[in-house]
């Protein structure tokens, strides 16, 4: 089981994670102001400095546009970019568009896991990303994830048959409950944020 665990940011923190035995260590990123949490692409820099080669370094944007999602991944030459924005503003044809331009950079998907209509929304992302994560949204919240919620694990559990990319899930995942996750879900990863944070 892989794991991946948001948000790192110190070098410190990453050097933790990676020794710690975390596969994917996340960084939310950007210049914007869209985030609170994020940090700016000095910094996301000097915390991938620290991540050792063995370690996946994702950079989390809560942009739709291209252009800002370019301008990220330039300037921090993440190994994954993890597209976490509102869906609706990133159709796949855009992601395809970005994956033609970065064909070295791997494309994490966020999925919405809100319904049935879910697993086909999941389905039409997966000829243009390598790696899907099923995360909660809430219309309180910017982009998908980072609710500490969970969702319904019967959808995510569809999509995970139902796709033939690596399936990571997210949303409130606990030390309490990832276990009964796992064994109902059966992702190929599992992605922590706001029961690992050390800020809260």
């Amino acid at each position: 089981m892989k794991i991946q665990i948001y948000e790192h940011k110190t070098p410190e923190d990453a050097a933790m994670s990676a020794a710690a035995g975390v596969n994917f260590i996340g960084v939310t990123t950007g210049q914007w102001g869209r985030l609170e949490a994020e940090v700016d692409f000095a910094t996301c820099r000097a915390i991938f400095a620290a991540v050792p080669v063995e370690c996946m370094k994702v950079a989390l944007t809560v942009s739709w546009g291209l252009a800002e999602i370019a301008a990220t991944i330039e300037a921090v030459q993440p190994d994954v970019i993890h597209l976490s924005g509102e869906i609706e503003k990133l159709p796949v044809a855009q992601v395809a568009e970005l994956r033609q331009r970065f064909p070295l950079v791997k494309i994490m998907q966020a999925i919405p896991v809100r319904d049935a209509a879910s697993v086909a929304l999941a389905q039409s992302y997966q000829p243009v990303c390598d790696y899907m994560i099923l995360d909660t949204a809430l219309s309180s919240f910017t982009g998908i994830g980072a609710t500490g919620a969970t969702h319904d694990w019967s959808i995510s559990a569809q999509i995970v048959r139902g796709v033939n990319v690596p399936v990571i899930l997210a949303g409130g995942l606990s030390a309490a409950n990832v276990t009964q996750a796992i064994r109902k879900v059966k992702p190929w990863c599992v992605d922590s944020f706001s029961h690992t944070n050390m800020d809260g």
